[in-house]
């Protein structure tokens, strides 16, 4: 509908722009039309919904790996535990994971229960090599190698743990990364989308137990290992979390004393604490049992502390110009 002016210089109705600079809908000087008192008078028509629209339309998790968008809807109302995988390609970190789903799914994990997942469909896709047994013959290979969809941003999967003895609840959080991000914060220290290490509680440094226990190949895997420590303490620093060392395929056999020293020298070089842990995800050996050392790796992971963090519930500061003000003002009385 033409909006018409009483003045006869306004060109509103061609241009849509008051001459007096007033909205066109209320200027004063706004000439109606026929039929716009009739309709004033009649006042709202409109129909009040039956029920107020929801602040945000439900929906169900995806069940595949969970973004960080997904993750910070779901933390605001609830405490997780976040580790931190890190290692090479084939190291083991995927593996991991798989027999730790497959000890869920048999009750077999020491000491912890299944109580529920957000990501189920993602631990079953990744579990499903190993699965795969064709006359009753293990598959060559148990776990596929790892792909991101978002090369930008990790993927992370959930699991909820009852604690058998206490009886606790364990939320926990397992990123599945593929072994080349390990490799370019190695050789490029690209760190761009691990910024989820900062509010890891652990980290998992995983290390093929297979090449550490080879002299052929031990020890570029000692060396590579502490290159991959040292870019964790430097991205880290000293908000750094306790960090596992953790040595795979324990079935194949255990790595030399003078390998496990030569790790823990690497990571008192660099100023980070370490823990060495071998887990054996799947056997080829009958004296070592399909899943050794994973429940341990979890125990562990769920009550370390950073030694380096020690909880201070009201820390001291010399720092006089904080944006809290009670802050300042307490430091005004002490210096005073």
């Amino acid at each position: 509908m033409a909006i018409t002016c009483k003045k006869a210089d306004c060109t509103v109705a061609q241009t849509g722009i008051c001459l007096l600079n007033n909205s066109p809908e209320a200027c004063p000087e706004r000439l109606l039309s026929e039929i716009e008192p009739a309709v004033a008078e009649l006042g709202d028509l409109s129909v009040p919904p039956p029920l107020s629209a929801p602040e945000r339309n439900p929906r169900f998790p995806s069940s595949l790996t969970l973004t960080p968008d997904a993750l910070r809807d779901s933390a605001a109302g609830r405490m997780f535990r976040m580790v931190g995988v890190l290692g090479a390609p084939d190291a083991g970190k995927t593996a991991i994971l798989v027999s730790l789903y497959l000890l869920l799914s048999r009750n077999k994990l020491a000491g912890f229960r299944f109580a529920d997942s957000m990501s189920l469909l993602a631990f079953d896709e990744i579990s499903r090599g190993a699965r795969r047994w064709n006359d009753g013959q293990p598959p060559e290979q148990m776990t596929n190698h790892t792909e991101q969809p978002d090369h930008r941003s990790a993927g992370f999967l959930h699991l909820r743990l009852r604690d058998q003895e206490s009886g606790a609840r364990h939320d926990i959080l397992l990123p599945d990364l593929p072994g080349e991000w390990s490799t370019s914060l190695i050789d490029s220290n690209r760190v761009d989308r691990l910024d989820f290490l900062k509010a890891a509680d652990v980290i998992w440094v995983t290390v093929d137990g297979r090449q550490l226990i080879q002299p052929q190949t031990r020890q570029q895997v000692l060396h590579r290992t502490g290159m991959l420590l040292q870019r964790v303490s430097e991205f880290l620093g000293s908000e750094a979390p306790p960090v596992f060392v953790v040595i795979s395929h324990k079935d194949l056999g255990d790595p030399s004393e003078a390998s496990l020293r030569k790790l823990e020298s690497e990571a008192a070089r660099v100023n980070v604490p370490i823990k060495i842990l071998q887990v054996s995800s799947f056997s080829d050996n009958e004296a070592i049992d399909p899943g050794t050392g994973i429940a341990e790796l979890i125990a562990a992971s769920l009550v370390s502390k950073s030694p380096t963090k020690p909880a201070t519930l009201w820390p001291d500061s010399d720092v006089a110009n904080s944006d809290r003000q009670f802050l300042n003002f307490r430091i005004r009385r002490v210096l005073s």
